[in-house]
């Protein structure tokens, strides 16, 4: 009774508006204080959270490597790749965005990075071109799961250091689904764009085909140009994951690794990065990893409270009282998770969710990585479903469309590729669990 309180109490403390590192220990404490139990452990959890987890340390050099590659000019560079290479398909001008996306995530890791720097870079040349804004904001914030699905993955690190599971083998688990995912959205965008492409209402494309617009657009622009200056930035994952798959370096170290790239390329290749900038982007860094050094060690204190309640296990078993059939079972894990989204961010989705699910699934044979590809899958769909959704707010906020004018133009690309995917890595595992087996065969 007074565990479920303390999680009621700190839902309600979330939805008030209260912070949520102080919601949960307002939680843990009221916990303590009516079930009068000690509080002498919370520090030591709390401090064993952070300080025994090396594999955090990824996090904020993977977000520092974020910010650098966003100014550097990679970002730009794989936007005129991501053109070039679809500008002959029709709607091929916005199909770029899914592109970018799944590019930019081979090199920053974040859904929410992804989601900003698209968002400020490629919409006014799109809406300067006859695209609908609304549905251009909409596709930007649908595409920024592959920031993360395409790896690195800062979700993954997060997910590591919750479970026994390998971060290489987490990484490689999300390529085969979210180029699948993307894939999705290429053809759904295929399929709608008309609706949303209206050059005639532009004076600069005003009269013209969209095949005319196309060649118009591509006009005196060389291929061989474009492709050598992308170079240095595809250089970059391969020398990152290159590392961490033959052992040269750590998860960790590959953060450094990319943050020393990112600022070398931005300054002596694309020329738009300087030296002076260097401690801006360590400051930024450092306060947005700090809400989740914050997060972590709260939560660690509240999820040990539910594991000495054996909350995993009454999970557990309430789910396998409903249904022994394994489909029926994966189907309500894959509910609880869509769920959660709306209402978590993937912070507390990852640290509370986790060891709750992990024996239902492992009662059920889905191994952690699949289990980790199934959470990441859903912790995408919640970033663009309100009321928790960052990355549907990252682009509302940069494009100035409004949250209510993106749901209509979103939902085609949430019903028709996010929840279909979501079901796919559900029943096939193969599709998370075969490009890791190759490298780590103990998953196979």
């Amino acid at each position: 009774m007074v565990i479920g309180v303390s999680v009621l109490l700190i839902l309600v403390l979330i939805f008030l508006g209260l912070g949520v590192p102080l919601s949960f220990m307002i939680g843990s404490v009221y916990y303590a204080i009516v079930g009068h139990n000690s509080v002498g452990n919370f520090a030591y959890n709390a401090y064993y959270s952070i300080g025994n987890s090396p594999a955090l340390l990824a996090i904020p050099l993977f977000l520092a490597a974020g910010a650098f590659i966003e100014k550097s000019g990679i970002a730009k560079v794989l936007i005129d790749l991501g053109d070039r290479m679809l500008y002959k398909i029709k709607g091929g001008m916005t199909a770029t965005i899914p592109l970018v996306s799944c590019f930019f995530g081979a090199l920053c890791g974040s859904g929410l990075a992804t989601a900003s720097v698209l968002s400020n870079m490629m919409t006014p040349p799109l809406v300067e071109k006859g695209w609908d804004k609304r549905y251009v904001a909409a596709l930007i914030a649908a595409s920024s799961p592959f920031g993360y699905m395409i790896p690195p993955n800062m979700n993954a690190i997060l997910y590591a250091t919750i479970t026994t599971a390998s971060v290489g083998a987490l990484f490689l688990a999300t390529v085969i689904p979210g180029v699948l995912w993307a894939f999705l959205y290429l053809v759904i965008n295929r399929l709608v764009y008309q609706k949303w492409y209206h050059p005639e209402k532009t004076g600069l494309y005003a009269g013209m085909s969209e095949v005319e617009i196309a060649a118009e657009r591509q006009k005196g622009i060389s291929t061989w140009r474009i492709v050598r200056s992308a170079i240095p930035a595809f250089i970059m994952p391969v020398l990152v994951l290159g590392g961490i798959y033959t052992g040269v370096f750590t998860a960790t170290e590959a953060g450094a690794v990319a943050c020393l790239y990112a600022a070398i390329v931005g300054v002596s290749i694309y020329r738009t990065f300087k030296m002076s900038q260097i401690p801006r982007v360590f400051a930024t860094s450092a306060y947005n990893v700090a809400t989740l050094m914050l997060i972590i060690p709260m939560t660690t204190i509240f999820t040990r409270i539910l594991i000495m309640n054996n909350v995993p296990e009454m999970v557990t078993n309430f789910i396998l009282s409903v249904s022994t059939n394994r489909i029926v079972v994966i189907l309500i894990i894959n509910v609880v998770l869509f769920i959660a989204g709306f209402f978590l961010d993937s912070n507390i989705l990852l640290l509370v969710f986790v060891p709750l699910l992990q024996p239902a699934a492992l009662a059920l044979d889905i191994s952690l990585i699949q289990l980790a590809v199934i959470i990441f899958v859903a912790i995408g769909i919640g970033s663009v479903t309100p009321p928790m959704a960052m990355c549907l707010f990252a682009a509302s906020k940069t494009t100035g469309v409004p949250v209510v004018d993106m749901v209509k133009p979103i939902l085609p690309f949430i019903l028709f590729a996010a929840i279909p995917i979501m079901l796919a890595v559900s029943f096939f595992p193969q599709l998370s669990e075969w490009l890791p087996g190759l490298i780590y065969p103990s998953i196979s």
